[in-house]
Parts: C-alpha cells; structure tokens; sequence
C-alpha cells in the first residue's frame, strides 16, 4: 500500500516548530506526552484535540480519548491515525447510526451499524478514505492517544 505524502513526512516523529519552509517533525516523546497535556481538557465524551500543525491540503491534530466518541465520515478528508498510547477499537465501514450533518463536509453519529472492527495499539497505522465512516471505541478505564492527518482529496 502507498503511504500518503503527509504520513511520510510525519514518521520520523520529532518536533520542529516554526518552520518558514512549512516543515513539520516529530518526536516520539513529544507526541506521546500530548496524553498528559489533553487529559485534563476532556469534554462531556471524554475527548480532546489540539492541532498541531498544518500545511496546505493536510493539517496534524492530537486526540486523547478516555471514553467512546462518536461516529464520523468526512466527504473531503481522509485520516491517517498514527497510535501514540492506549488502546481502542477502529469501526469502519457499514452506516452511521442517527447521522447528522455539524459542519459542512462532515457527519457525525451515534455509532456504526454493519461496519468490520480493528483493535487499536501503539505504532499502529490506520489509512482511512473520504467518505468511509469510521468510529473510536475506547473501552471502560482505557485511554488512547493518536496523531491524525487530515489530508483534504
């Protein structure tokens, strides 16, 4: 499988901020401490996010989760996860069950009807589609924290 341009240029996973060229690296470290720094911001679903750069058609953000979310499919994105820590459980695939529209260009729901699950650990790497719903389950007293690329098709 072909990895998109913006998963490579995020692999070698050390930070550089400020980058005049639009350069973005990572360390490991730094992404896996993300987990600590959202913790405490967590919402009512138990989530929070920070983006963490951007450039042109892609843009990186950090999600910890500590509760399931909601289902999700993007008509113009496509996401790369990148696993920092924890575990979870990718739905993908199938219906989003009591799909709404909350910004343009995306659906949101309660969850996924029909859709094939994978288990979620650290270093691994899910390549998902435009269009393809997908939903993060996090099972009770777990946590997982994850690098998504966004990249606009």
């Amino acid at each position: 499988m072909k990895l998109p341009a913006a998963l490579l240029a995020c692999t070698a996973f050390a930070f550089s901020a400020g980058d005049p060229q639009g350069f973005n690296y990572w360390k490991s470290t730094d992404l896996k401490a993300y987990a600590k720094t959202l913790a405490p911001k967590l919402d009512a679903k138990k989530s929070a996010n920070q983006r963490v750069g951007e450039d042109g058609s892609h843009y990186f953000l950090m999600v910890h989760r500590e509760g399931t979310g909601d289902s999700e499919l993007h008509e113009t994105q496509a996401d790369v996860f990148i696993v920092q820590s924890g575990e979870g459980t990718l739905v993908y695939g199938g219906q989003i069950a009591d799909g709404k529209t909350t910004a343009p260009n995306e659906i949101r729901g309660s969850g996924i009807t029909g859709g094939m699950e994978k288990p979620l650990m650290p270093g691994d790497v899910a390549d998902i589609p435009a269009k393809l719903p997908h939903w993060v389950k996090v099972a009770p007293g777990k946590q997982i924290t994850y690098l998504v690329v966004k990249v606009t098709q």
